[in-house]
């Protein structure tokens, strides 16, 4: 049966012979290309089905280790097992990411007449991000199913640790992969802002032993914005404190929602920052 050419190849093919590629070059370009349409065609169809919108890119295993603290690199080690090695050299990681939709951002934070927290509008917003957290690890199983690779589940929730470093060694920062990948640049609460959704999203990714198109870092273009820091007191003062993600970790365990999360930034971002008239959720 003759090989299907994905649309854009013939474009490539153009302007490889204009940079004077050779044929072998050309041939690696296309297969990257086709190999990352196909996962981006999988990733659209199970989006399709769950009714919600997201991105997909894909960047260098070494650049995902390389951009990692220590303990998470070891996790990324463990991950891999005895492919690590191989994989550090020749490896590519997607990067998947499903957006919020618009309703259960704006459930962050709302006030009740006596100015108190609306608990039950905010716990909407922890209900979604549990049910992203599931979508994302059946797609990036089916994902890892479909290219013989190795899942790196979303954010583990349900952890009991006594400071946030506790958590490091439960995953690997999909921030990282995501930013490395060109799906967003780090914002100033440190989380990765695109172009369309901000930065609400939820990620997982999938190791694979395959060529892939990979994204290039987005320079951050949050200028002189400071929505996200007017937000929160200690994204606002994170050069102050010992280590802001502490304070973060026991404001949202004092918040005491169904899961353990806040979103204030987030909001703040959708909603007050620079790019609001361009992010749109649905």
């Amino acid at each position: 049966m003759r090989k299907l050419v994905p649309a854009g190849s013939v474009e490539l093919n153009a302007v490889s012979k204009r940079k004077g590629y050779s044929s072998s070059d050309r041939r690696s370009t296309m297969e990257r290309a086709r190999n990352f349409q196909r996962a981006k065609i999988l990733f659209n169809e199970k989006l399709a089905e769950i009714g919600y919108d997201g991105v997909i890119g894909a960047t260098a295993f070494g650049k995902v280790y390389d951009g990692l603290n220590s303990i998470q690199r070891s996790r990324l080690k463990y991950l891999c097992g005895e492919h690590f090695q191989y994989l550090r050299g020749n490896g590519s990681v997607i990067c998947i990411g499903i957006a919020y939709p618009e309703h259960a951002i704006n459930c962050i934070d709302n006030r009740l007449g006596d100015r108190t927290a609306d608990k039950d509008a905010w716990n909407v917003y922890a209900r979604e991000y549990h049910r992203l957290n599931g979508f994302l690890n059946e797609i990036s199983k089916d994902l890892a199913d479909a290219f013989d690779g190795i899942c790196i589940p979303a954010t583990v929730e349900g952890i009991a640790v006594k400071n946030v470093e506790g958590y490091f060694a439960k995953t690997v920062s999909h921030r990282v992969i995501a930013e490395n990948a060109g799906l967003g640049w780090r914002g100033k609460n440190e989380l990765i802002v695109n172009e369309k959704f901000s930065c609400a999203l939820r990620f997982a990714s999938v190791i694979v032993n395959l060529p892939l198109i990979h994204g290039n870092e987005v320079k951050s273009m949050c200028g002189e914005c400071k929505a996200c820091l007017e937000a929160c007191s200690f994204l606002r003062n994170k050069d102050r404190l010992e280590d802001y993600r502490e304070n973060c970790r026991k404001y949202i365990v004092q918040l005491a929602l169904e899961r353990e999360v806040c979103g204030k930034c987030i909001k703040a971002c959708y909603r007050r920052s620079i790019f609001s008239d361009r992010f749109k959720l649905t």
